[in-house]
């Protein structure tokens, strides 16, 4: 498709995040809520635009039937609160933890909740906050369900963290020479996403800024999730497996590419070439009315009618949002049906050991009819044959 995704670097503007909570709130109605508590620290980022870190301080933000959402706040916590919060919120503060009879946390949500009332809360709330939340307690992932399809204004949002993995890739890629360490890549690549997104995007949040960038090496490619020494050399040959990821100001993306140095080995080209069908699988499968599941197995059918079923370590893909793995999962077990404004990555892998990792992953956007990568770059076996100098 040709279809083009403008970035977005501004904050969200109040009428968007009020648009958020009034979406919450007629969740609310259906399940007969009088108030929905949310606690996770990416629940309250999305409904108020407040990043922090709670530590042993814990937050509440309590989204009433009507009015204002009030949040229940370490009294250190306010001028902060203020400082980020873009919606209308009643204050109500503690005033330390441990805190004296009175002036707990505690004691501030029973003074708002009463107990004949009916309170949603996430399934991610600790047992222990689960016991002292009052009123009647439903546990229902209200702000999880809402995060799932993006507003076009977060759709923008994520491709502009397309073009900072981008930059980070393309730094890596430049790098990646014989005797490369993992350290020099991670730190340059690293740096420039860093000034891309600190002199493009007004008040950057460092709460919620952050990147990565690495290489794993022909010898641990097929290893998706170990962890490369900061000096291991890179080699020629391959394949290795570049991993680039952005959470810029908020929200997230992830760039991978498979590649060599110099030349290819004979037993990678026909593995690259069939994670490349895998791939190519998914794009063709990905569309509004379907679900992750099947996606998914179509797409490990692939590998699998090749003879490498045990070659298979992971699902498909994952959602992105504010964070970089989130629903709708693109797996097997999957409950999720893709919708349009969705954001997956597609990623399906093969791995041999002896051989190495076969992976690509983009970050891709469910349209009216199909899907789009809003992350643009070379991925053919011909582009991705770095030289040796």
């Amino acid at each position: 498709m040709t279809l083009m995704v403008e970035p977005i670097t501004a904050s969200p503007t109040k009428a968007e995040l009020d648009l958020r909570v009034d979406n919450i709130r007629g969740m609310m109605a259906r399940e007969e809520l009088d108030f929905y508590v949310a606690a996770h620290t990416d629940n309250v980022y999305y409904l108020t635009n407040f990043a922090y870190i709670p530590f042993e301080r814990p937050f509440f933000l309590i989204v009433p039937a009507a009015g204002n959402p009030m949040l229940v706040v370490p009294l250190l916590e306010v001028s902060h609160a203020e400082q980020r919060i873009l919606i209308d919120v009643a204050y109500h503060p503690y005033y330390e933890y441990p805190a004296p009879s009175g002036r707990t946390y505690v004691d501030t949500l029973n003074r708002l909740i009463r107990g004949d009332q009916t309170v949603g809360i996430e399934s991610s709330l600790s047992i222990a906050h689960q016991k002292i939340v009052p009123g009647k307690v439903v546990v229902t992932d209200l702000v999880d369900e809402a995060r799932l399809v993006k507003t076009d204004y977060e759709v923008g949002r994520i491709a502009y963290a397309c073009k900072v993995v981008e930059v980070g890739l393309k730094k890596v890629l430049e790098l990646s020479k014989p005797g490369t360490q993992l350290a020099t890549l991670y730190s340059e690549a690293s740096r420039e996403m860093m000034v891309k997104t600190v002199f493009e995007m007004p008040d950057v949040n460092l709460l919620v800024t952050k990147f990565l960038a690495a290489v794993w090496s022909k010898a641990i490619s097929a290893q998706p999730h170990s962890v490369p020494g900061l000096f291991d050399p890179l080699e020629t040959g391959g394949p290795n497996v570049s991993i680039i990821s952005a959470q810029a100001n908020g929200y997230s993306a992830e760039l991978e590419r498979t590649f060599f140095i110099g030349d290819v080995p004979d037993d990678a080209r026909k593995l690259f070439d069939l994670s490349m069908a895998a791939r190519q699988k998914a794009y063709e499968l990905v569309r509004p009315g379907v679900s992750g599941e099947e996606v998914d197995r179509q797409v490990l059918q692939v590998i699998q009618d090749a003879g490498y079923g045990d070659q298979i370590l992971h699902r498909t893909g994952h959602g992105f949002g504010i964070t970089g793995h989130e629903p709708p999962w693109i797996a097997l077990g999957s409950e999720h049906v893709l919708e349009k404004n969705m954001v997956i990555s597609i990623e399906p892998g093969i791995y041999v050991n002896g051989v190495g990792g076969f992976r690509h992953s983009d970050t891709v956007l469910v349209t009216d009819d199909g899907c789009i990568s809003l992350t643009r770059y070379a991925d053919t076996l011909e582009e991705l044959i770095l030289p040796v100098a």
